[in-house]
């Protein structure tokens, strides 16, 4: 195969001073390269194709058992009571962080509603 695309004919053993022959030489070597690296990139494609096919068919029986999962349903919006808990607990926590900086003790204490 190398000899066939070295087609010019000419001896690479001896040094080439000629500068069509230089020339000759590396458009030779700029298609030798590219042939290897196109091969070998569609050797990896091919193979990456055949992968798939062989595959296909677990990712089908993967589909069918997903079917069968029951259905995500999202919870209810939160209450006005949740939203002021949600808001004592941030307020505590900024409370708590303020406190800490300035050096001065702070302690959470927890009330509820009878």
């Amino acid at each position: 195969m190398f000899k066939m695309l070295l087609s010019a004919g000419i001896d690479y053993s001896k040094p080439i001073e000629d500068a069509g022959q230089k020339l000759m030489f590396g458009g030779e070597m700029v298609l030798l390269g590219m042939t290897a690296v196109f091969s070998v990139l569609f050797t990896i494609f091919l193979s990456l194709m055949i992968f798939k096919f062989v595959f296909s068919g677990q990712s089908k029986k993967k589909a069918e058992k997903k079917e069968d999962a029951p259905v995500y349903v999202a919870p209810a919006a939160p209450t006005p009571a949740a939203d002021e808990e949600i808001v004592a607990v941030i307020a505590a926590a900024i409370a708590m962080a303020e406190a800490e900086s300035s050096g001065t003790k702070f302690k959470v204490v927890s009330f509820r509603r009878v």
